[in-house]
């Protein structure tokens, strides 16, 4: 399993592993989900320690995006494709049903943080560290905003008429993804693996590589499966 690491430029196999697992997590919090709301199974999915899981791998789904940013040749192109995708999945969700509505998630927030990037990265890492700590603060100040309307659900300002079946608004979670940035410039300067040695490519880190493709196509599969399990067994 284990190999030299390879003097030549390469994948940091690091981060295509973590983000393979966060992905293989993130399909098992979809799972519950759609048990807990389509199924109506007493899973409690957003409460208690599902919740706590789904927080952590959302956390560090949006910090490895943004050490990723500062490996990408050109960052905005990348997450114009994530922001359309996650378009795509906003219309599908709003055609399945209010249920599954999808009006900004994950995708939207990361494809926003990666057209940014360009101007991020122009900023000096004590300057993005604080512009991480101001975004993350204003978690404590924005459930205090009363809004009328829902114009502003993107910077996290709605009022109880909103609904999204996954929701990262850009106040405050993108505060994750300019640490992100910063970690990279700390963590991996010369922009290659901390470890002198390498795990050979496996399912694991494949699903890392291609977690855009995964993100997109598995809930239309999980929902197929339950439905096909579902009018079986119950």
């Amino acid at each position: 399993m284990l190999k030299k690491k390879n003097t030549t430029r390469e994948r940091i196999w690091e981060i295509d592993i973590l983000r393979g697992i966060l992905i293989i997590i993130m399909v098992i919090l979809h799972i519950l989900y759609n048990l807990d709301f389509i199924y109506n199974f007493p899973i409690g999915y957003g409460t208690g320690f599902i919740d706590v899981i789904r927080i952590i791998d959302a956390s560090l789904f949006i910090m490895v995006s943004g050490i990723s940013t500062s490996f990408s040749k050109n960052s905005f192109r990348r997450g114009l494709i994530v922001f359309s995708a996650a378009l795509s999945i906003s219309l599908v969700t709003f055609i399945a049903g209010r249920g599954l509505f999808v009006s900004f998630g994950i995708l939207h927030l990361l494809g926003i943080c990666m057209m940014v990037s360009p101007l991020l990265k122009k900023i000096s890492t004590p300057g993005l560290l604080t512009l991480s700590v101001i975004i993350a603060m204003t978690y404590f100040v924005i459930p205090y905003v009363k809004v009328s309307h829902n114009y502003f659900f993107m910077f996290g300002f709605h009022n109880d008429k909103f609904f999204s079946a996954d929701y990262y608004p850009i106040f405050p979670w993108a505060w994750i993804f300019l640490l992100g940035i910063a970690l990279s410039r700390l963590i991996y300067k010369e922009k290659k693996s901390i470890f002198n040695f390498s795990i050979r490519d496996n399912p694991i880190s494949y699903l890392g590589r291609h977690s855009l493709e995964v993100y997109l196509i598995h809930q239309p599969i999980i929902l197929l499966l339950l439905a096909i399990l579902m009018s079986l067994f119950v």
